[in-house]
């Protein structure tokens, strides 16, 4: 006798990709490097002070506004927007809290972290070859990593996974809920990869 068999998913968690044309990626990828030949991003650009990236986080300023990246603010809300709609509920009207640049040299990381206080965060590639530097998304329930990897369960397919990695490329943004920890893996090509992140807060 077979008894009848349902499979739960439980707790899920999304993380979207989007991959924009070449005619958007050029448009972003002319204004960054116009911004970072200017003297505000020699200013505002600068080694981190935990991990091995260059960064405009700590200046307090919008990269999106200081690099005139309109057309990504506009396509990062309609994103949003978008990812939202996947937990049917009320519309939520957000605002960007805070967006910076990212630069990754030959052999720089950055270790977990999380962007606590905002709704969504985003990382949009500029410039990335291969073997930059994936970014990875450990699984956030603590416990049941734990499990898996002591009894030898982890697997390869999205549910038996402790991790799962994204490979940027120029014109991809991965947006994620700010509150899941995340990381990026050694650049291990000898080109810098260029990223745009965004916190986007309740307005």
């Amino acid at each position: 006798m077979n008894p009848a068999f349902q499979m739960h998913r439980l707790f899920p968690v999304q993380v979207a990709q989007f991959d924009f044309d070449e005619g958007f990626q050029q448009r972003v990828r002319t204004r960054v490097e116009r911004y970072l030949e200017s003297h505000r991003a020699r200013r505002d650009v600068v080694e981190g002070p935990v991990d091995s990236v260059q960064t405009s986080y700590f200046a307090g300023r919008s990269i999106l506004a200081d690099a005139g990246l309109d057309e990504l603010r506009d396509a990062i809300m309609a994103a949003a927007e978008q990812f939202l709609a996947c937990f049917d509920v009320s519309a939520m009207p957000l605002v960007v809290g805070h967006s910076w640049i990212n630069l990754f040299r030959p052999g720089m990381q950055e270790t977990e972290h999380s962007h606590e206080g905002s709704v969504l965060s985003c990382s949009y590639y500029v410039d990335a070859q291969p073997a930059c530097g994936d970014f990875v998304v450990p699984d956030p329930m603590g416990a049941r990593r734990i499990h898996r990897t002591f009894l030898g369960l982890a697997g390869r397919s999205a549910e038996g996974a402790i991790e799962q990695r994204f490979t940027p490329a120029p014109g991809r943004m991965i947006m994620f809920e700010s509150w899941m920890p995340h990381s990026v893996l050694g650049n291990k090509s000898d080109a810098t990869r260029i990223s745009i992140a965004t916190n986007l807060n309740r307005r």
